[in-house]
């Protein structure tokens, strides 16, 4: 019991420091748009993604109703924000994933938290793993996933992480 508050503690010293200096930062995401049609429609996601001024780059493709989305290095990434944007456009997130970089090796397990950039991550249903280096966390809840999707994982989203005001659910 000792040594697993011990780590638990330790890993919060890590957190923090590494969140505080911007070593650990989101770079990229992906994001599944249900509704698009036709060119007008993409360039409308497009567009509303783009007055984001977290948002360096968005790439939409068509074909698979998707977006690729670059950061700008340094900012604070409100993924509300991008999940609202395709909403404001007239379309609906079917997925939305972003690629977190991280200098340290976080270990992870299920309702495992953590807090950067003042805001807090649950993982769900992640068994032992870790954070390292390029890790892509798919967002869960009613904004970031269609509705059948969102249905799966409803019941697993219950509050681990305490004094939060922002509190994303994620998975591997």
């Amino acid at each position: 019991m000792k040594t697993a508050c011990l780590q638990t503690l330790l890993l919060w010293v890590f957190l923090i420091v590494f969140a505080c200096s911007g070593k650990a930062q989101f770079t990229s995401a992906e994001l599944g748009v249900d509704g698009l049609t036709c060119s007008a429609c993409t360039r409308s996601v497009e567009l509303s993604i783009r007055k984001l001024d977290f948002v360096k780059d968005v790439q939409m493709n068509l074909d698979n109703t998707v977006g690729q989305i670059t950061f700008v290095p340094g900012r604070q990434i409100s993924i509300e924000k991008i999940a609202k944007a395709v909403t404001d456009a007239g379309f609906s997130v079917r997925y939305l994933q972003a690629t977190f970089n991280t200098e340290i090796t976080i270990p992870l397990t299920d309702t495992h938290c953590f807090i950067a950039d003042s805001v807090a991550y649950q993982f769900v249903k992640v068994s032992p793993s870790k954070l390292e280096n390029r890790t892509v966390l798919k967002f869960i809840g009613k904004e970031f996933l269609s509705s059948k999707e969102y249905k799966k994982w409803k019941a697993e989203l219950t509050p681990q992480c305490s004094n939060t005001k922002t509190l994303y659910y994620v998975t591997l």
